[in-house]
């Protein structure tokens, strides 16, 4: 299985999915990113098999007055990868941040 890109857009979304089955709109608002970010991420991870995607039954939605949505979740291998992707990208970013802390008897600019 390959693994995309772990950009902070795709951790984003990769965070809300480990919580919980999602839909677009749902994912754009608990992510803070935009639709035309969410859906290729979305895309990319569907087609390495991290994430698939089931239409909401039409009943449900006609009882809302609304259209379907189309409800992503991480797949049984995309939630161990993803889990451990974040993991990893978390230790990546406390190394980062340590080699950019001032050392001691630096002084700031």
């Amino acid at each position: 299985m390959t693994t995309p890109r772990m950009t902070l857009q795709t951790q984003a979304v990769l965070a809300v999915l480990l919580e919980r089955e999602s839909w677009g709109f749902d994912l754009s608002r608990e992510s803070g990113l935009p639709a035309g970010t969410i859906y290729p991420i979305l895309r990319r991870l569907t087609s390495v098999g991290w994430v698939t995607s089931r239409w909401e039954q039409a009943e449900a939605a006609q009882e809302d007055g609304r259209p379907p949505r189309r409800y992503y979740s991480l797949t049984t291998e995309g939630r161990a990868r993803a889990t451990n992707a974040l993991a990893e990208a978390a230790k990546d970013r406390g190394r980062l941040t340590g080699l950019l802390a001032p050392q001691p008897g630096q002084e700031h600019a």
